[in-house]
């Protein structure tokens, strides 16, 4: 009779306690708690720990950043991003250093000297001064060739006897020219270093703009994972409010008798444990808050900053054509430009070493014309004594030398070349292997690139697939979970089934929330990979700082090059006009 009352209360009363279905899943931005009217004299564990995260939307201190404003920040504050500013700039100047040996080189000699000495002779002088200035002008030419030009000037006195000129001013011109014909011949040759460090400079250009890719890509990776931390944290109270109301209703049902006093355990154990991953779900917050604070490389004054997005999330359907996308990848990818500026360093190093191989056979020519003036003595026949005849200065020195009185030239070559030459041929053999293997390197490049172009096309389908297969599991997961509710009303199943069919709702809205952002990520990851993601996010890439490199004359007149006169047209370097 007694159990008859109880199943009848139960019947008549339960009811206007028992709670509505689960809230249906929206969109991961409108997740909020339940929040369950407690009943009174119903005991339910209450927990010590509330997420400060929950709150960060009304903080005032709070850092509101929209994706835009995000990448904006991170490609003009991020650390990596300087660092390959300050790499460009320091190859440029490299660059500019190859231009060195080419400049002109002026040299001056100016000195005065004076000297007395004892003499045992009359024949000898004792005292004796020299005055010296001399000037020289030479410079390495882009065949390598190297010419110099010269001019002496020298003034000499002394109190010796028999001396025909003193003071004398004796003036040279000197001119000299020395071009190699085999070995070390050609501007692709001698210009080597300055065709490597514009290569160079082109490397660490594409090395900055992938620095801004990958900046772009991590800063919006970022920045989705935040979005799912905060969103997730949601799905998680909302799990929590949920397993606070089955232990509601299982004290309902223990007060009334209809279940064991023991059946309160397993919901405040599914509370617990929720409570634990809701402080997860937090820590995760801040790790992901702390990631976007590093990649925008924020004041210290801000870390302390909440960052709340204000973007929102949504799935827009992306068709993908993977044939065009490799194609397009193959011209814009940082890393392949890279790849073949580097084989063009070793087809550059290849044609030196090969160079290196022939004799040494160089043409020379040297050309002088000389001077002299100054006050010229004579013996008297009578006295002996030396007698002024003529006096002149520095000027006619000047006007013998630019008259050609007194000339002198040379013309010779020059033949060197080591009998068994086995270093140049061991260099020669290994920048051949160096340049065979950055081809093959390069095609790896071009491999690998198609390779993830193709997986970033695959994941976006595959996520696709997967958003409308998680929103199918929490709808499927919703309606379970009310008709377990109600199956446990009715006394037909236990708290364990209850939890667990909760727990089995939070994971899919988990699943259909990370499917949602990880296909966000994955667009973005697609754009990387194609190497259009700074034209989708309208950022113009500017050289860090111009360097004026002058182009050269020489090299336009492919007779000068030795790559004119090999066999190997190979080697040819492909610099433009450098």
């Amino acid at each position: 009779m007694r159990f008859m009352l109880r199943l009848i209360f139960i019947s008549l009363f339960l009811p206007a306690f028992a709670v509505a279905q689960a809230p249906k899943l929206g969109t991961p931005s409108d997740s909020k708690s339940p929040k369950p009217t407690a009943t009174p004299g119903a005991v339910q564990p209450e927990s010590s720990y509330v997420p400060e995260a929950q709150n960060d939307e009304k903080n005032p201190r709070a850092l509101r950043l929209s994706l835009d404003d995000a990448v904006v920040i991170a490609v003009r504050q991020n650390l990596g991003v300087d660092i390959s500013r300050y790499d460009y700039r320091i190859t440029g100047f490299n660059a500019q250093a190859a231009y060195g040996p080419f400049d002109y080189f002026a040299t001056a000699d100016a000195s005065r000297s004076s000297s007395t000495s004892p003499v045992v002779s009359s024949l000898q002088p004792s005292e004796a001064e020299t005055t010296k200035l001399d000037f020289g002008l030479s410079q390495l030419l882009a065949t390598g060739g190297q010419y110099s030009v010269g001019w002496t000037n020298r003034r000499s006195s002394s109190n010796a006897r028999f001396i025909d000129v003193n003071p004398a001013y004796d003036a040279g011109l000197t001119f000299s020219f020395n071009q190699p014909l085999l070995k070390n011949f050609g501007v692709d040759v001698t210009k080597r270093q300055i065709y490597i460090a514009r290569n160079n400079l082109g490397i660490s250009g594409e090395a900055f703009r992938n620095a801004l890719m990958l900046t772009t890509n991590s800063i919006e990776q970022a920045y989705l994972d935040l979005i799912f931390a905060r969103q997730n944290l949601g799905v998680k109270q909302e799990s929590l409010g949920l397993a606070r109301e089955q232990s509601r209703i299982t004290q309902i049902r223990i007060d009334v008798g209809a279940s064991a006093p023991l059946d309160i355990l397993q919901p405040n154990v599914a509370i617990a444990t929720r409570e634990e991953e809701m402080i997860t779900a937090e820590a995760q917050i801040r790790n992901a808050e702390d990631r976007l604070r590093q990649l925008m490389n924020l004041p210290p004054e801000q870390w302390d900053q909440p960052i709340v997005p204000t973007t929102d999330i949504a799935y827009t359907a992306m068709p993908v054509d993977v044939i065009q996308a490799v194609a397009r990848a193959m011209d814009l990818r940082p890393e392949i430009k890279q790849a073949q500026l580097s084989t063009e360093i070793d087809r550059i190093d290849a044609l030196y070493f090969r160079n290196q191989l022939l004799p040494k056979l160089d043409f020379n020519v040297d050309y002088g014309s000389a001077g002299q003036g100054g006050t010229v003595f004579a013996a008297n026949p009578i006295t002996g004594q030396p007698e002024v005849v003529d006096r002149t200065g520095i000027g006619t020195a000047l006007e013998d030398i630019l008259n050609f009185r007194n000339r002198s030239w040379t013309v010779g070559f020059n033949f060197a070349f080591p009998i068994r030459n086995i270093g140049a041929k061991a260099n020669a053999r290994a920048a051949e292997l160096t340049l065979e293997r950055s081809n093959y390197d390069q095609l790896q490049v071009k491999q690998n690139v198609a390779v993830q172009v193709r997986q970033a096309a695959r994941d976006i389908e595959t996520l696709a697939r997967q958003i409308v297969a998680t929103r199918v599991a929490v709808s499927a997961a919703d309606q379970n979970v009310g008709a377990e509710r109600k199956r446990f009303e009715n006394g037909l199943t236990t708290n364990f089934n209850v939890l667990l069919i909760q727990q089995q709702l939070s994971d899919a809205r988990s699943n259909a929330l990370f499917a949602l952002v990880a296909y966000n990520k994955a667009i973005s990851a697609y754009h990387q990979a194609v190497g259009d993601i700074l034209e989708v996010n309208n950022i113009a890439v500017q050289e860090p700082q111009h360097f004026d490199l002058p182009d050269s004359r020489w090299g336009r007149y492919d007779f000068l090059n030795y790559s004119h006169y090999t066999d190997h047209k190979d080697l040819k370097p492909n610099v433009g006009n450098q």
